[in-house]
């Protein structure tokens, strides 16, 4: 299939989920409740036994294999020096599979990029503003000699491109099915942060973040549960579900009111973006074909207009931020991109110089 193929069945799948969901009843969650680094914590505390149960965040488990020196899944990445093949087991109906890209000269520092609703890293090589742009984000970051984990959605990855979210929220757990789509990132740091000896890659000091569309909301509820993500990058994956309609709305992972009603998507911005040297960056794409652009914006429902009612709820998000102990969060506009995707603007104007000062 070519890559504009592949993209129109990927955009197709995302959106008719989406779109499916367009009805559902929807929280009000434009209050933010924390007002203390106690209630930051507290918050993050009751997200984790949500989504674990009393055992709480798993950072000891590991992928189930490690593969070295796997065949690179993505082509044209001048900077690399190996990949290694992380799978792990997450149920018996499910397998996760993530690809750790090592880099000819490291720096020590990794980001896991996310992709969301699509099922390769392998997109668009050109210069042009043109595919999701994964492949050029790899590409960037190992060129600063950051080492990259590419993470997958459940059932979007090679493999295994079903795709579809809801009916895992009906497969029994401890805790709840929301764990199935945080713990390949999980399991993946307390991998990277204690056998670098054992399978010879370089030892990690700093974990950052980057994801799109689902991978955009990953990483909104990666760095909201796990303060070991520093800098992260939210590319069209979230915004406040007072603010959605339609096409923004989600699969169920991005409304379930039994997680939403303990942390709004404000709150998740103020988790995520808390404490020592942290940031997130949420990037929308104002010309998005997808969702959360100005054209699936509602300016009925949300009574301003689109780029007013995405500075509103950043403010707040920053002011709750200055209260409460430190941070940062960054929301901006995307002005270049065309459609759907990270873009070589949004990699050179914000990704690569916020990780460049991650390392002063």
């Amino acid at each position: 299939m070519t890559h504009s193929g592949l993209r129109a069945a990927c955009v197709l799948l995302a959106c008719w989920s989406w779109i499916g969901a367009a009805a559902a009843e929807l929280l009000d969650d434009r209050h933010i409740r924390l007002h203390s680094a106690r209630d930051i914590r507290a918050a993050r505390q009751r997200l984790i036994q949500h989504v674990w149960g009393e055992g709480g965040i798993p950072k000891r488990r590991l992928p189930s294999s490690v593969s070295r020196g796997v065949p690179s899944p993505v082509q044209k990445l001048e900077h690399l020096a190996r990949v290694d093949e992380l799978r792990y087991e997450l149920h018996p109906t499910l397998t996760s599979v993530a690809y750790h890209f090592i880099p000819k000269s490291p720096n020590r520092s990794l980001v896991i990029v996310h992709h969301g609703h699509a099922c390769t890293l392998d997109d668009d090589p050109s210069p042009e503003e043109k595919g999701y742009g994964l492949q050029r984000t790899l590409r960037a970051l190992l060129a600063e000699g950051f080492g990259v984990l590419g993470v997958f959605m459940p059932h979007m990855r090679p493999g295994d491109c079903t795709g579809g979210h809801d009916a895992m929220f009906q497969i029994p757990t401890p805790g709840n099915p929301m764990r199935f789509f945080v713990e390949p990132v999980i399991h993946g740091l307390n991998y990277l942060s204690t056998r670098s000896r054992e399978d010879q890659f370089p030892r990690y000091r700093h974990f950052h973040m980057a994801g799109l569309s689902g991978g955009g909301w990953s990483t909104t509820i990666c760095a909201a549960l796990d303060p070991r993500i520093l800098t992260s990058f939210s590319v069209a994956g979230t915004m406040p579900l007072y603010l959605r309609s339609g096409g923004s709305v989600g699969d169920r992972e991005q409304f379930d009111p039994a997680f939403y009603s303990l942390a709004g998507y404000p709150e998740l911005y103020v988790l995520g973006g808390s404490g020592r040297k942290r940031v997130q960056y949420q990037i929308h794409v104002r010309g998005d074909d997808c969702c959360f652009g100005e054209r699936q914006h509602d300016l009925k429902k949300s009574g301003a207009a689109y780029e007013e009612s995405l500075r509103a709820y950043a403010a707040r998000v920053q002011t709750t931020l200055a209260k409460t102990g430190g941070g940062r969060f960054e929301l901006v506009v995307d002005e270049v991109a065309p459609s759907h995707m990270i873009s070589h603007h949004a990699i050179r104007t914000w990704l690569i110089p916020e990780l460049r000062r991650s390392r002063e």
